[in-house]
């Protein structure tokens, strides 16, 4: 590769030496004010890819797709395949993806939510806050979050709620998230994610099968009926797709959501005082914050269509460019005192943590019910709930996506 994109030490090189892939388990935001420092994008000879860390640059290139084209545009079999292939919204190229994206807007729009919240998403917490009756303590990321987000999906599709269900559903959705974070060339993991998504097939089929003949009130009886409204072509490897992307992304991301507001309303007093007194306004703000300030999905890749101008960078066709909307998102250009938690932020959800442009998340609205339900609900039950400071700290954990954990809590008030 010409012009010094192969040399880490060159003006357009990352700082210090590092890139994006080596913060696996490690706190990013050192290296990414680094970046927020100097000029966007900058070469990762590590991701073979730009980083774009600017803003506005993030948001630009997210709502080009004529020119920044999402990964899966001409994805070899194996890579479809780990995705679930059929009518996948993530694998759907225009005119089909505007099609689908109706569907998926319909399925949960605000009103749908609305009625989730009160049918899934709060019985579903409820009982896990039940589980945590009479213990003194708990890890809030384990016990918690981790089990929300997978137990709505599966009450959503109509399928079992149990432990081990929820457990496999996690298990298969690491691996898949895994492969993504290596930029999809981990042969090694590719390999995993692919035995993940068979996994995944074989649980969902027996009831994709079984909604076909008898529908019911759930999201793959949905699928089957609401979708062709939409001009949908549906077979069962279609219906497939859609169900494969609601499991995944409906579970693992809200995961890693949950777990960061947790941290943010357990890692300062006043803020939890503030958030436990007003519930319709600084709750929901900081939800926004904590989307913003520690996002889920860390960055997303995107492959230059033809040679495009980037501040000053040229990319060219075929380059590889990583939007790093974690950094982004404490742009000091875009955003005031971007290290800090505010809950008066002007525009609160002016923030890229669920994307921009016809790839933004289509499952946003689900996402921020389910975090201020878990936040509402956790201090509802235990207002007294605090960071146990005999158990380690949090850090954050995972790459691609991350949150932080764990979250050891103390329930109650200490004995006198």
């Amino acid at each position: 590769m010409p012009d010094g994109r192969m040399n880490q030490n060159s003006q357009d090189g990352c700082p210090h030496a590092a890139g994006i892939l080596d913060f696996t388990d490690k706190d990013p935001f050192g290296f990414y004010a680094g970046l927020l420092a100097g000029p966007s994008p900058v070469w990762d000879e590590g991701a073979q890819a730009w980083l774009v860390h600017d803003f506005q640059q993030c948001l630009d290139c997210e709502r080009n797709e004529t020119r920044f084209a999402n990964m899966y545009l001409d994805a070899d079999p194996i890579t479809v395949a780990i995705k679930g292939g059929g009518a996948n919204i993530t694998l759907s190229r225009e005119p089909e993806h505007m099609k689908l994206r109706r569907f998926h807007f319909r399925l949960l729009s605000a009103d749908s939510v609305r009625v989730f919240r009160g049918r899934h998403i709060r019985p579903v917490i409820t009982g896990l806050l039940d589980r945590l009756e009479g213990a003194a303590t708990a890890d809030l990321a384990e016990q918690y979050a981790a089990q929300i987000p997978p137990r709505i999906i599966c009450a959503l599709l109509g399928m079992p709620t149990d432990d081990r269900t929820v457990g496999q559903i996690l298990d298969a959705n690491e691996a898949i998230v895994r492969f993504i974070a290596s930029g999809y060339r981990d042969m090694v993991l590719r390999d995993a994610a692919l035995a993940a998504s068979e996994r995944l097939n074989a649980m969902l089929l027996p009831y994709v099968r079984d909604r076909r003949e008898r529908p019911g009130d759930d999201f793959i009886s949905r699928v089957w009926l609401d979708a062709p409204k939409d001009g949908v072509v549906l077979d069962e490897a279609g219906v497939m797709g859609i169900c494969r992307e609601l499991f995944f992304a409906g579970s693992d991301t809200s995961v890693h959501g949950i777990a960061n507001a947790l941290h943010l309303l357990l890692a300062d007093p006043a803020v939890k005082d503030r958030v436990a007194a007003d519930r319709d306004t600084a709750l929901p703000a900081l939800v926004e914050e904590a989307l913003r300030l520690l996002n889920v999905v860390q960055f997303r890749h995107r492959r230059c269509l033809a040679d495009t101008q980037v501040g000053a960078t040229t990319i060219r066709q075929g380059e590889v460019i990583i939007l790093l909307h974690a950094a982004a998102n404490r742009d000091p250009a875009r955003f005031e005192c971007p290290h800090e938690v505010r809950l008066d932020r002007p525009e609160p959800t002016a923030h890229l943590a669920f994307g921009r442009g016809i790839r933004s998340c289509i499952g946003a609205q689900l996402a921020r019910a389910e975090m201020q339900e878990a936040l509402g609900l956790l201090l509802d039950r235990f207002p007294a709930v605090a960071p146990d400071a005999e158990q380690p700290a949090p850090c954050f954990r995972g790459l691609y996506m991350r949150s932080m954990g764990p979250l050891h809590v103390k329930l109650r008030p200490a004995a006198p």
